[in-house]
């Protein structure tokens, strides 16, 4: 068993839950964090560094017994110039991979993402054909690349991939923090049709996802796991939308307008963003409600992983660590 992890982008949201994990696993001696920001949160014990991982990492934070997290990711699509996609996803693979090499690191879990897949409503399985829409995607398939090539280099190494689904949580402030937010309103309608598959899985069952690959890697001796993280449920916008309705009592929302409506009432908006005034209303976030993510976990299926929560449940226990219950 490894002595130490180092999680980098331990302040992020995927990254402040797998600290949380490690804590509750306990499996290693030192666990340290090394994050561009300063954490939401420190858990005793655990030592944190501040540092811009696009820039050369330390080596004295890692050693031949490290595990190390690769986590940071420049996740929100749109949002950023492509480059920026590249600069922070891949830029600080590469700033970790000649960390690995230059102090005989063994064990990389990497994060990828469901955008490496195209979107639609047909499964996606591990082995489904490779195909990003967005630089997101397209940054984080050669992210994947680089760690493969890593990985051949030695035969004592090994490699473990995760290509998630939408994660939400609590500190999500991503999709499911602004439906939240735009159920609570009142303003929330659906975009061309309710039944869109919107693949999604809870941040808590993630980071156990890590750990249950490791311990699948060490007794079956294989050298690489790629996976896809999402609840087996097929959930649709309807089926989510409800869930927050039930749980944070808002009233169910019924109304499906067609895209080209919503398309013409987002242009205003994405001309306030222009000129600085932000919001969050933009045609391709819209875009994104009527494309289906249709993401199987089918080697966690295969390996009879048991997740913990499903999407109420998931969603009851996030409003409960939120102030006030607010999705936050």
């Amino acid at each position: 068993m490894a002595r130490r992890a180092l999680v980098i982008g331990g302040s992020g949201f995927i990254g402040m839950h797998t600290l949380r994990a490690l804590k509750r696993d306990g499996r290693y001696a030192k666990v340290v964090s090394v994050d561009i920001a300063e954490p939401p949160e420190r858990i005793d014990g655990f030592d944190y560094v501040i540092h811009d991982c696009r820039q050369p990492i330390p080596t004295h934070l890692a050693d031949a017994e490290t595990d190390i997290y690769n986590l940071p990711a420049l996740r929100t699509f749109p949002g950023h110039p492509d480059e920026e996609y590249f600069e922070t996803n891949y830029g600080t693979s590469e700033r970790i991979i000649d960390l690995a090499e230059a102090t005989g690191v063994r064990t990389i879990v990497f994060t990828s993402t469901m955008s490496v897949y195209a979107t639609g409503d047909e499964p996606k399985t591990e082995d489904s054909p490779i195909n990003p829409g967005n630089a997101y995607g397209a940054s984080k398939v050669k992210g994947e690349a680089l760690h493969r090539k890593w990985l051949a280099g030695d035969t004592d190494r090994r490699l473990v991939i995760c290509r998630p689904a939408v994660i939400f949580g609590y500190r999500d402030n991503g999709n499911f923090t602004r439906l939240a937010n735009a159920l609570r309103s009142g303003y929330f309608v659906f975009v061309g049709r309710s039944d869109t598959i919107k693949s999604a899985g809870y941040v808590t069952d993630l980071a156990d996802t890590f750990l249950f690959a490791l311990d699948r890697m060490a007794q079956t001796g294989v050298r690489e796991i790629l996976y896809n993280f999402a609840y087996p449920e097929r959930l649709t916008i309807r089926r989510i939308a409800d869930a927050f309705c039930q749980v944070g009592g808002y009233p169910r929302v019924k109304l499906v307008l067609p895209p080209w409506l919503l398309n013409l009432a987002a242009l205003p908006f994405e001309a306030l963003n222009a000129v600085g005034i932000k919001n969050p209303i933009h045609r391709k976030r819209l875009q994104k409600l009527y494309e289906g993510t249709n993401i199987v976990p089918k080697w966690l299926e295969d390996q009879n992983f048991e997740f913990r929560t499903d999407i109420v449940s998931a969603l009851e226990e996030w409003k409960s660590e939120s102030p006030g219950g607010r999705f936050i």
